[in-house]
């Protein structure tokens, strides 16, 4: 009798994807967790989602080789994988009975030629909350719309007109919503450009903020980190630590590292008359040829990023 009652509400299981921001080439594996007795008989079915061109809604598609269920919990999806947002549920008994389909969760790709490039200006990732930021998608379809994904409040995203304007493929952010999160473009055929992380702090208060580049650097190019001020000035006596270590005795105004190297990737904070700003994480990415992405007029630093998976965790500092 408790089996039967159990069984009158659907449960939810719970969808895991390792890794989250696989590298070029790499598989992932999706895992359908969170039913009970999952050795009795539970067969378990992976979608992903497709976007409504008319909506932010999105309907679901099988994946291939899942059309009639699995009886693991997991699914290795073979690379190179692309991104996508997937779900699970699971079935057992006769006739029928279906759990709910889980909450969704997202693969990022390392594509090095992504159907389209996000810019971010100012070219930041810190900003604070007022600051007047825009986003712009450039790719060949015509019509990308700009996203946004805010984890650590459960999984919601929305499309620009929620929190901001869109105006052709730019985005402007409305400076009255917390604007942090991962944003990026999608076409209304399900194409994805690079994602990146940007995180906001209130101005309410005389904070100071580490100016650091969006985007993953390539090495051996010159990177430039400053500190700033809510008014934008760029500030002078700072003290900047990677990976909360001191990496410089003498106040300065900027850190300028003339060549990066992997040595340098980590996190980077800066202190300034003892204000503190947040932590961003810099991605160093292997050198790579630019010139195929000049053959089709786009401009290689934007077209060839690499997104790093510690970018999720700067979501919840």
């Amino acid at each position: 009798m408790s089996e039967r009652v159990s069984e009158t509400v659907p449960p939810q299981p719970v969808l895991s994807v390792s890794p989250s921001w696989p590298n070029p080439g790499a598989s992932v594996t999706l895992s359908c967790e969170g039913l009970k007795h999952q050795s009795e008989g539970w067969r378990f079915f992976w979608y992903k989602t497709v976007p409504d061109p008319s909506s932010r809604y999105y309907s679901i598609e099988l994946l291939p080789g899942s059309t009639n269920g699995t009886e693991q919990n997991s699914f290795i999806i073979n690379g190179p994988t692309h991104t996508g947002r997937f779900v699970c549920r699971a079935e057992r008994g006769e006739p029928k009975f279906y759990t709910n389909y889980s909450k969704s969760k997202f693969v990022w790709s390392a594509d090095p030629r992504p159907a389209a490039s996000l810019s971010v200006n100012p070219d930041r990732v810190q900003h604070f909350r007022y600051d007047s930021v825009s986003l712009s998608c450039e790719g060949n379809s015509t019509e990308w719309r700009v996203m946004r994904i805010i984890e650590r409040e459960g999984l919601s995203d929305f499309t620009c007109s929620y929190w901001g304007k869109m105006t052709g493929s730019t985005c402007t952010i409305n400076p009255y919503y917390y604007m942090d999160g991962v944003f990026w473009c999608e076409s209304k055929s399900g194409e994805f450009s690079n994602a990146v992380n940007i995180t906001a702090q209130d101005d309410n208060h005389d904070g100071v903020i580490l100016v650091s580049p969006v985007h993953p650097v390539t090495e051996g190019d010159p990177v430039t980190l400053s500190c700033r001020d809510k008014k934008q000035n760029l500030l002078s006596n700072v003290f900047f630590y990677h990976n909360d270590k001191l990496i410089n005795n003498d106040g300065r105004e900027e850190l300028n590292i003339s060549a990066v190297s992997k040595s340098d990737e980590g996190f980077y904070k800066c202190q300034h008359s003892g204000k503190e700003s947040p932590r961003s994480w810099m991605s160093v990415r292997e050198g790579l040829s630019a010139e195929p992405y000049k053959e089709k007029g786009q401009r290689p630093t934007a077209a060839v990023t690499r997104v790093n998976h510690i970018s999720t965790l700067m979501l919840f500092r």
